[in-house]
């Protein structure tokens, strides 16, 4: 039996949803993601896919506070939710919801795919989160995503989809490529999108700057500049890393094959004498 090759796939929250809206799915990115996942599962690949949350999560986690963990405030009440824990639940069913348009994409493209919902079996948030990460490899695409998990003496968290992304690609044995997949640029630019400046950069490592923005207003889980450091990270274990325009599938499978696309590859870190 022939040993298939690992890839770790991230198709983030801006993607696959309409980030500004609530809990509105970006039908054709899915659609297009997805088609790439299962083009190179069969070419012999073996996928880990992490989704993030988009507008799916990010707007109820900021309204409610849930990146803090339990506190005793009085925040209101809105759409039906009047307290901290009834958010809790309500975007882990949002994330279930989003989690099964994915997994129905990928059905659509003759993949069956497992998802393993962090809430069910991950505890903490940061790279230190624990968890079980036996589940992966036993089917061709295992998917987890970015989720509210519960959290030692805070009650509850945010656990990222980038530090999932982390996780994974430095435990699981034999990664040969990490991508993550963006939506509203070709990879990591000099400058924020729209800026008129702003131009890619082919190649990345952690010596480098970039015009990152936070985007605080909407993303509790830390923005592009925290995806670049998790990236960075990675990078110094797995040969290929790339931030690629999801909404190409083409740029994906390109990237995973170690192959010149459009994007950005992120290096080791230069040694410095």
């Amino acid at each position: 039996m022939v040993e298939r090759r690992r890839a770790v796939i991230k198709l983030g929250g801006g993607l696959i949803t309409v980030k500004n809206g609530l809990c509105e799915p970006d039908y054709d990115s899915i659609q297009i993601s997805t088609e790439a996942i299962a083009q190179l599962v069969n070419q012999g690949w073996q996928i880990s896919l992490v989704h993030g949350a988009g507008s799916f999560g990010h707007a109820k986690a900021k309204r409610w506070r849930l990146n803090e963990g339990e506190i005793n405030a009085d925040l209101g009440e809105e759409d039906g939710i009047s307290n901290q824990k009834e958010a809790v639940y309500a975007v882990q069913r949002d994330m279930m919801a989003l989690n099964e348009l994915v997994t129905e994409a990928l059905s659509d493209h003759g993949i069956k795919a497992i998802t393993h919902h962090p809430h069910q079996w991950a505890h903490g948030t940061g790279a230190e989160f624990t968890g079980n990460l036996d589940f992966l490899g036993k089917t061709p695409v295992t998917i987890t995503h970015g989720d509210v998990v519960d959290v030692r003496d805070k009650g509850f968290g945010i656990l990222s989809g980038d530090d999932l992304m982390f996780r994974i690609a430095t435990e699981w044995e034999g990664v040969e490529s990490c991508i993550f997949c963006l939506a509203d640029c070709d990879g990591i630019l000099t400058h924020p999108p729209g800026h008129p400046d702003a131009t890619l950069l082919n190649t990345w490592d952690s010596s480098i700057g970039f015009g990152g923005r936070h985007e605080s207003e909407i993303d509790v889980t830390g923005g592009i500049d925290y995806k670049a450091q998790r990236a960075a990270s990675i990078a110094e274990i797995v040969p290929q890393v790339w931030f690629v325009d999801g909404r190409y599938s083409s740029r994906i499978v390109d990237a995973c094959n170690g192959l010149n696309t459009i994007g950005t590859r992120i290096l080791k870190s230069p040694v410095r004498l």
